[in-house]
């Protein structure tokens, strides 16, 4: 305690000292303080005044609020405060009902000003920047409202049932139906009495009858945007393959120069059978013309994948809407590959089963031509009914209203399939230009990719055979001493086929004589000649004095 004493009263002459010294610290902070709040007000005080005359009192969206009041002007107060000091009576009821509307018993008042002593606002001129850019509106192609449909071979049971149902679709403008051969012997009726009952349907697309008869052909064909060939005639599934083609290529062909000729931008349809082999054909014949497009010809295979389809979604118990199975390969026979694996995601058929599915779609058009005996072909109603509706999703395509992918029988790309035959089904996309994509072979099992092999080498067997059913005709006809080319009637009848298929084995046959008989006097005219020229050159009693002076001096 004692320590604590003194040591308080050794700091107390100290503390005495510095309080005057801490006294005026304070007052110099706060002098400091209220400096500097001034000095900041004015700033802002500045800022306020600067900003209250640049921005517009008349511009709603740039309308500055100060919490300072403007200044008035005593020389030119605003009409606002001049009301304002006017005491309330009569005579101010009446001129502020003179001002605000008018009356018909006075005259309003005018508010006079002087020029001089008018508040000028000052415009501020708004910063210079650089235009908008212009944005480039996309090319798209301008729509349509329908397109012309042209059905070669409408005459068949199979084309009247197409034309009921393209009648009845709204995008289609004219429907033109072309009569192949003379309908006048069996059961069908006549065209001209089908196009008359078709056009008491009530839809804008307007149907029109030709015939081979008149020639017709090329009118029938004139600005059609979709051609459709079907098959001309009754042929029965059953018959061989190189019969069909036989009987078919003739016509095809001719329909080909048709469409070269009128249309050739036309995007053709080919469905006549067999199709592996007309949709080469018809692509050879517009090469030769020069209009041949790649995106404009595809072959039809709607009706294998349609029964594909069905058969798939009655085995898994589902709507067919909800199951599609693509088809690749070719068209018909071996040469067709239903990929039951890609019919509904996530799920995959047994082996066996697929196997079997398969056999089933390859043998329908056999099993239905047998279930009728008096009907060459009973399939019409589906056939057609798959056929309506692939030209449907063609002409939609056309008119730039969808991108539907669909599969078709078409002209491979080498960059995405490597295999002998040119010409392969597989899934495609198209627009209004035609075909913009072929997506090409998905990924499929080991059991698929050997039926995929084993399509390959038909498809190439076929197509070989239709390479050689071309140029055959065409040398045939621009042979040395022919100076015309006459393409071959496509009517004929079966006996007519046989009897030119024997007239060709006995052309075929003298000309292989004529040719081993050529050969056999040329090498002996040959020998003949050696002989002779031998003899001739050591004979003495020639007059060759160079060749023999030549000999003396080699001896």
């Amino acid at each position: 305690m004692p320590q604590r004493s003194s040591s308080s009263s050794l700091m107390r002459p100290f503390v005495v000292l510095a309080l005057p010294g801490m006294y005026l610290l304070y007052k110099y902070n706060q002098y400091r303080q209220q400096q500097m709040e001034t000095a900041r007000r004015r700033v802002t005080e500045r800022e306020l005044m600067h900003l209250n005359t640049k921005i517009k009192r008349d511009d709603g969206c740039r309308r500055a609020c100060a919490d300072i009041p403007p200044e008035r002007d005593p020389v030119c107060p605003i009409p606002c405060d001049r009301r304002g000091t006017k005491k309330e009576g009569i005579l101010h009821r009446i001129k502020l009902r003179l001002i605000d509307g008018g009356t018909n018993f006075g005259t309003p008042f005018r508010y006079l000003q002087d020029d001089k002593y008018v508040c000028k606002e000052i415009e501020v001129p708004e910063p210079k920047a650089l235009p908008a850019p212009v944005e480039e509106k996309p090319c798209i192609q301008e729509t349509r409202s329908g397109v012309q449909v042209a059905v070669l071979g409408a005459d068949t049971s199979i084309g009247q049932y197409v034309s009921l149902l393209l009648k009845q679709c709204p995008c289609i403008k004219k429907l033109r139906l072309y009569e192949a051969r003379d309908t006048s012997t069996g059961c069908s009726r006549e065209l001209c009495q089908v196009v008359h009952d078709l056009q008491h349907i009530d839809t804008n697309c307007l149907v029109q009858a030709y015939s081979c008869a008149c020639h017709d052909l090329d009118r029938c064909l004139q600005n059609s945007d979709i051609v459709l060939m079907l098959e001309s005639g009754y042929l029965s599934m059953d018959m061989p393959m190189e019969t069909r083609f036989n009987y078919q290529a003739p016509i095809v062909k001719k329909y080909a120069d048709a469409i070269a000729k009128e249309c050739p931008n036309a995007f053709i349809l080919v469905c006549a059978s067999p199709i592996d082999c007309m949709v080469p054909l018809v692509a050879e014949t517009l090469k030769e013309t020069g209009w041949y497009n790649p995106r404009k010809l595809l072959g039809s295979l709607a009706v294998p994948e349609m029964r594909a389809s069905t058969l798939a979604a009655r085995a898994l118990s589902l709507e067919p809407c909800y199951v599609n199975v693509p088809c690749v390969g070719g068209t018909e026979g071996d040469a067709l590959v239903p990929l039951f694996s890609k019919a509904l995601e996530y799920f995959e058929f047994s082996e066996q089963n697929a196997e079997m599915m398969t056999n089933t779609v390859r043998c329908a058009p056999e099993a239905v031509a047998k279930s009728d005996c008096n009907c060459v072909r009973s399939a019409e109603l589906s056939e057609a009914h798959a056929l309506a509706g692939l030209v449907t999703k063609v002409a939609w395509a056309l008119l730039c209203r969808d991108v539907p992918q669909m599969s078709g029988f078409v002209e491979t790309d080498p960059c995405q399939i490597i295999s002998p035959a040119r010409y392969i089904a597989n899934v495609v996309e198209i627009t209004g230009t035609g075909i913009i994509r072929s997506v090409g072979l998905p990924k499929i099992t080991d059991s698929e990719i050997r039926r995929v092999d084993i399509a390959l080498n038909e498809l190439y067997r076929k197509q070989k055979m239709t390479m050689d059913w071309f140029l055959g005709v065409n040398v045939l006809l621009n042979n040395h001493g022919i100076c015309k080319i006459v393409d071959l009637p496509g009517n004929f009848s079966p006996l007519e086929l046989h009897l030119m298929d024997y007239a060709v084995m006995n052309l075929k046959y003298n000309e292989d004589l004529a040719m081993n008989w050529y050969c056999d006097y040329m090498h002996a005219e040959c020998q003949l000649g050696m002989m002779g020229t031998k003899t001739q050159f050591f004979d003495t009693k020639t007059k060759y004095p160079r060749v023999l002076e030549c000999i003396k001096d080699m001896a």
